[in-house]
Protein backbone atom coordinates (compact mmCIF):
# COMPACT_ATOMS: atom_id res chain seq x y z
CA UNK A 1 0.00 0.00 0.00
CA UNK A 2 0.89 4.07 -0.64
CA UNK A 3 -0.30 7.03 -0.37
CA UNK A 4 1.00 8.24 -3.97
CA UNK A 5 0.85 6.76 -7.41
CA UNK A 6 0.70 7.80 -11.16
CA UNK A 7 -1.84 8.33 -13.09
CA UNK A 8 -2.51 6.84 -16.81
CA UNK A 9 -1.09 9.75 -18.10
CA UNK A 10 2.16 10.07 -15.78
CA UNK A 11 0.58 12.44 -13.47
CA UNK A 12 2.03 11.77 -9.57
CA UNK A 13 -1.23 12.11 -7.48
CA UNK A 14 -0.97 12.02 -3.26
CA UNK A 15 -4.51 9.84 -2.17
CA UNK A 16 -4.94 12.48 0.73
CA UNK A 17 -5.07 15.56 -0.89
CA UNK A 18 -8.00 14.42 -2.66
CA UNK A 19 -11.27 15.04 -0.84
CA UNK A 20 -13.24 12.21 0.25
CA UNK A 21 -16.60 12.40 -1.47
CA UNK A 22 -14.02 12.94 -4.79
CA UNK A 23 -11.93 9.88 -3.56
CA UNK A 24 -15.21 8.00 -3.21
CA UNK A 25 -16.89 8.45 -6.75
CA UNK A 26 -12.88 7.26 -7.94
CA UNK A 27 -13.25 4.15 -6.17
CA UNK A 28 -16.90 3.61 -7.85
CA UNK A 29 -15.59 5.03 -11.31
CA UNK A 30 -12.49 4.58 -11.85
CA UNK A 31 -11.06 1.79 -14.08
CA UNK A 32 -8.16 -0.23 -14.12
CA UNK A 33 -4.92 1.38 -15.10
CA UNK A 34 -5.99 4.54 -14.75
CA UNK A 35 -3.56 4.65 -11.67
CA UNK A 36 -0.17 2.68 -11.65
CA UNK A 37 1.70 1.73 -8.25
CA UNK A 38 5.16 3.68 -8.02
CA UNK A 39 7.05 0.64 -7.19
CA UNK A 40 6.39 -1.71 -10.35
CA UNK A 41 3.72 0.22 -12.82
CA UNK A 42 1.00 -2.12 -12.28
CA UNK A 43 -2.62 -1.49 -12.12
CA UNK A 44 -3.78 0.30 -8.57
CA UNK A 45 -6.95 0.15 -7.12
CA UNK A 46 -8.43 2.36 -4.35
CA UNK A 47 -8.90 1.78 -0.70
CA UNK A 48 -9.45 3.05 2.57
CA UNK A 49 -7.58 2.13 5.92
CA UNK A 50 -9.59 1.13 9.01
CA UNK A 51 -8.84 4.17 9.92
CA UNK A 52 -10.37 5.70 6.60
CA UNK A 53 -7.27 6.58 5.06
CA UNK A 54 -7.09 6.89 1.59
CA UNK A 55 -4.22 4.22 -0.09
CA UNK A 56 -3.20 3.09 -3.47
CA UNK A 57 -2.91 -0.82 -3.35
CA UNK A 58 -1.78 -3.72 -6.39
CA UNK A 59 -4.65 -4.85 -7.86
CA UNK A 60 -3.50 -8.80 -7.91
CA UNK A 61 -0.21 -10.12 -5.70
CA UNK A 62 2.30 -7.95 -4.23
CA UNK A 63 5.03 -7.15 -6.57
CA UNK A 64 8.77 -8.57 -6.35
CA UNK A 65 10.28 -5.72 -6.35
CA UNK A 66 13.25 -5.30 -4.11
CA UNK A 67 12.35 -3.18 -0.61
CA UNK A 68 15.05 -0.72 -1.84
CA UNK A 69 13.52 0.32 -4.93
CA UNK A 70 9.77 0.31 -3.37
CA UNK A 71 10.98 2.74 -0.97
CA UNK A 72 12.96 4.81 -2.89
CA UNK A 73 10.25 4.93 -5.69
CA UNK A 74 7.50 5.27 -3.57
CA UNK A 75 9.48 8.21 -1.68
CA UNK A 76 9.90 9.75 -5.22
CA UNK A 77 6.35 9.24 -6.17
CA UNK A 78 5.33 10.87 -2.96
CA UNK A 79 7.59 14.12 -3.01
CA UNK A 80 6.52 14.59 -6.84
CA UNK A 81 2.59 14.19 -5.80
CA UNK A 82 3.18 16.40 -2.82
CA UNK A 83 5.01 19.53 -5.57
CA UNK A 84 1.94 18.57 -7.66
CA UNK A 85 -0.15 19.42 -5.39
CA UNK A 86 1.67 22.78 -4.50
CA UNK A 87 1.47 23.82 -7.93
CA UNK A 88 5.08 23.04 -8.45
CA UNK A 89 6.60 21.22 -11.26
CA UNK A 90 9.13 18.48 -10.04
CA UNK A 91 11.50 16.07 -11.67
CA UNK A 92 13.05 12.82 -11.09
CA UNK A 93 16.87 11.45 -11.68
CA UNK A 94 17.91 14.96 -13.38
CA UNK A 95 21.75 14.54 -14.32
CA UNK A 96 24.11 17.69 -13.35
CA UNK A 97 27.61 18.60 -13.03
CA UNK A 98 29.31 20.99 -10.47
CA UNK A 99 31.94 23.48 -11.61
CA UNK A 100 34.45 21.28 -11.30
CA UNK A 101 33.49 18.19 -13.41
CA UNK A 102 31.62 16.28 -10.33
CA UNK A 103 28.50 14.76 -11.87
CA UNK A 104 25.16 14.03 -9.89
CA UNK A 105 21.94 12.64 -10.47
CA UNK A 106 19.16 14.15 -8.48
CA UNK A 107 16.53 12.30 -7.52
CA UNK A 108 13.95 14.97 -7.53
CA UNK A 109 14.66 18.35 -8.64
CA UNK A 110 12.53 21.45 -8.91
CA UNK A 111 12.92 25.41 -8.98
CA UNK A 112 10.76 28.08 -6.87
CA UNK A 113 11.83 31.59 -8.12
CA UNK A 114 15.94 32.25 -7.93
CA UNK A 115 16.27 28.57 -6.02
CA UNK A 116 17.02 25.15 -7.03
CA UNK A 117 16.14 22.40 -4.67
CA UNK A 118 17.23 18.89 -4.85
CA UNK A 119 15.64 15.70 -2.56
CA UNK A 120 17.78 13.31 -2.12
CA UNK A 121 15.99 9.69 -0.71
CA UNK A 122 18.36 7.29 0.60
CA UNK A 123 17.51 4.08 2.20
CA UNK A 124 20.16 1.83 2.57
CA UNK A 125 23.16 2.52 4.84
CA UNK A 126 25.76 5.56 3.32
CA UNK A 127 29.06 6.35 5.50
CA UNK A 128 28.62 10.40 6.77
CA UNK A 129 31.26 11.27 4.35
CA UNK A 130 29.20 10.32 1.50
CA UNK A 131 26.34 12.37 2.81
CA UNK A 132 28.44 15.58 3.23
CA UNK A 133 30.67 14.46 -0.25
CA UNK A 134 26.91 14.62 -1.75
CA UNK A 135 26.37 17.27 -0.07
CA UNK A 136 29.32 19.25 -0.85
CA UNK A 137 28.70 18.92 -4.49
CA UNK A 138 25.57 19.96 -4.64
CA UNK A 139 26.31 23.40 -2.70
CA UNK A 140 29.38 24.00 -5.33
CA UNK A 141 26.70 23.40 -8.28
CA UNK A 142 24.37 26.31 -6.65
CA UNK A 143 21.87 23.50 -5.55
CA UNK A 144 20.13 23.59 -2.18
CA UNK A 145 19.56 19.87 -0.69
CA UNK A 146 17.59 18.27 1.70
CA UNK A 147 17.23 14.43 2.23
CA UNK A 148 14.49 11.74 3.72
CA UNK A 149 15.89 8.32 4.80
CA UNK A 150 13.93 5.62 6.56
CA UNK A 151 14.01 5.44 10.17
CA UNK A 152 17.12 2.66 10.38
CA UNK A 153 19.20 4.91 8.25
CA UNK A 154 18.49 7.61 10.44
CA UNK A 155 19.01 6.17 13.71
CA UNK A 156 22.25 4.84 12.11
CA UNK A 157 23.48 8.22 10.68
CA UNK A 158 22.28 10.14 13.91
CA UNK A 159 24.97 8.17 15.80
CA UNK A 160 27.94 9.05 13.43
CA UNK A 161 26.66 12.87 13.52
CA UNK A 162 26.25 12.47 17.34
CA UNK A 163 30.20 11.53 17.90
CA UNK A 164 31.36 14.21 15.53
CA UNK A 165 29.43 17.18 17.05
CA UNK A 166 30.74 15.86 20.11
CA UNK A 167 34.08 15.92 19.23
CA UNK A 168 33.71 19.39 17.02
CA UNK A 169 31.33 21.24 19.11
CA UNK A 170 31.71 20.07 22.60
CA UNK A 171 35.22 18.63 23.01
CA UNK A 172 34.18 15.03 23.48
CA UNK A 173 32.47 16.14 26.63
CA UNK A 174 28.54 15.42 26.27
CA UNK A 175 26.41 18.94 27.46
CA UNK A 176 23.85 18.82 29.65
CA UNK A 177 21.16 20.12 27.44
CA UNK A 178 22.04 17.22 25.16
CA UNK A 179 22.31 17.53 21.35
CA UNK A 180 19.18 16.90 20.14
CA UNK A 181 19.19 14.04 17.19
CA UNK A 182 23.04 14.78 16.79
CA UNK A 183 22.05 15.56 12.77
CA UNK A 184 24.40 18.35 11.69
CA UNK A 185 23.61 22.19 10.72
CA UNK A 186 25.12 21.54 7.23
CA UNK A 187 23.46 18.37 6.33
CA UNK A 188 19.39 18.31 6.23
CA UNK A 189 17.96 15.30 7.06
CA UNK A 190 14.21 13.61 7.89
CA UNK A 191 13.30 10.52 8.19
CA UNK A 192 10.11 9.49 5.56
CA UNK A 193 7.63 6.83 6.25
CA UNK A 194 5.81 5.60 2.97
CA UNK A 195 3.77 3.12 4.60
CA UNK A 196 0.23 4.17 4.63
CA UNK A 197 0.03 8.16 5.53
CA UNK A 198 2.99 9.14 4.06
CA UNK A 199 4.91 11.33 6.70
CA UNK A 200 8.17 13.53 7.25
CA UNK A 201 9.25 12.55 11.30
CA UNK A 202 12.31 14.76 12.21
CA UNK A 203 13.64 15.92 15.63
CA UNK A 204 11.85 14.39 18.77
CA UNK A 205 10.38 12.34 15.96
CA UNK A 206 7.44 14.63 15.31
CA UNK A 207 5.14 13.76 11.72
CA UNK A 208 4.15 15.97 9.54
CA UNK A 209 2.80 15.61 5.75
CA UNK A 210 5.20 15.50 2.85
CA UNK A 211 3.60 19.09 1.77
CA UNK A 212 4.03 20.33 5.26
CA UNK A 213 7.47 19.73 4.90
CA UNK A 214 8.27 21.35 1.50
CA UNK A 215 6.31 24.49 2.83
CA UNK A 216 8.78 24.55 5.22
CA UNK A 217 11.92 23.84 3.40
CA UNK A 218 10.18 27.00 0.72
CA UNK A 219 9.40 29.65 3.32
CA UNK A 220 12.41 29.02 5.43
CA UNK A 221 10.76 27.22 8.63
CA UNK A 222 12.19 23.92 8.46
CA UNK A 223 15.93 24.87 10.43
CA UNK A 224 18.08 23.35 12.66
CA UNK A 225 17.82 24.60 16.03
CA UNK A 226 18.96 22.87 19.27
CA UNK A 227 20.95 20.01 17.71
CA UNK A 228 17.69 19.40 15.20
CA UNK A 229 16.55 20.30 12.34
CA UNK A 230 12.77 21.23 12.51
CA UNK A 231 9.87 22.88 11.39
CA UNK A 232 8.74 26.17 13.98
Amino acid sequence: MTQSAWTRDGQPVDAVTIPSGEWDDLKRNSQLGDFIMPCCKAPAVLKNSINNIPFFAHHANECDTAPETIWHKDGKASVLAALNSMGISGREEVQGCSPDGDKWVADVIFSVFDRTIVIELQRSYQHLRDFKRRQERYIASGVECYWLVRKKTFMTLSKATSRLLLKREFNNVFPPSGIGTGMLPELPVAMLDTEGEQLVRFGGFKATPVTVWLAGVLDGSYQYRGGSWNLE
